[in-house]
């Protein structure tokens, strides 16, 4: 008589650390097939799951999505809360902007897939997941904004306006991640951390600066 092929068993977890395991499935689905190829029957089949377990921990796809989406979002905000340099400040503005972006960019080396769906989001991704990048964005600026003050009034530029300073770091930070996830041997940490050091010492030896 032919064998049955049987799934592999699976010891039982705490139910915190299995909910872990769906969702690190989850983010793995979604980062290879997009919005439209995350499904129960994925998720459970790339961890190695019967569906049912799925549905327990979640209820469904939408309960799934929800909980994924909220832990990466958690997860982006805690890699940016602890590149943010806190006070007080060194007194070299290109220490902690190199520092500052030196740990931002090791945060988006070890969960490359949580970046990838912030900042280089798959097909099919939801209205709702853009407007709160955009609004998470917007309370960045707002936060940072005081320490870009500080630095340039530190390199003798605080003619400069901190607001437009403050989005063209966040933007470029942005693109610098992107450059990060798609080329990551061309574009490493340290290359990013030294143009930064330079280009802070290029403004405070411009004309009017420090």
């Amino acid at each position: 008589m032919a064998s049955v092929a049987q799934r592999k068993y699976s010891p039982r977890r705490p139910r915190e650390e299995r909910r872990e395991q769906l969702l690190d499935a989850a983010l793995r689905v979604l980062d290879t097939g997009g919005f439209g190829g995350l499904t129960i029957e994925g998720v459970a089949r790339e961890a190695d799951l019967a569906k049912t377990v799925v549905y327990d921990s979640f209820g469904g796809r939408e309960g799934l999505l929800k909980a994924l989406l909220a832990r990466e979002q958690e997860r982006a905000l805690s890699a940016l809360g602890a590149a943010l340099p806190e006070p007080p400040l060194a007194d070299d503005p290109q220490q902690v902007l190199t520092e500052s972006l030196t740990i931002l960019l090791e945060g988006v080396r070890k969960h490359p897939e949580t970046w990838r769906l912030i900042l280089l989001p798959p097909e099919g991704t939801p209205p709702a997941v853009r407007k709160t990048v955009d609004r998470q964005r917007e309370l960045l600026v707002r936060r940072i904004e005081p320490v870009v003050a500080w630095g340039l009034n530190q390199m003798g530029a605080g003619h400069l306006d901190a607001e437009l300073a403050t989005h063209a770091l966040v933007a470029s930070c942005e693109h610098s991640i992107r450059l990060a996830l798609t080329q990551p041997k061309r574009f490493p940490a340290e290359r990013f951390a030294g143009f930064a050091a330079d280009l802070v010492a290029a403004i405070g030896k411009a004309p009017g600066g420090a």
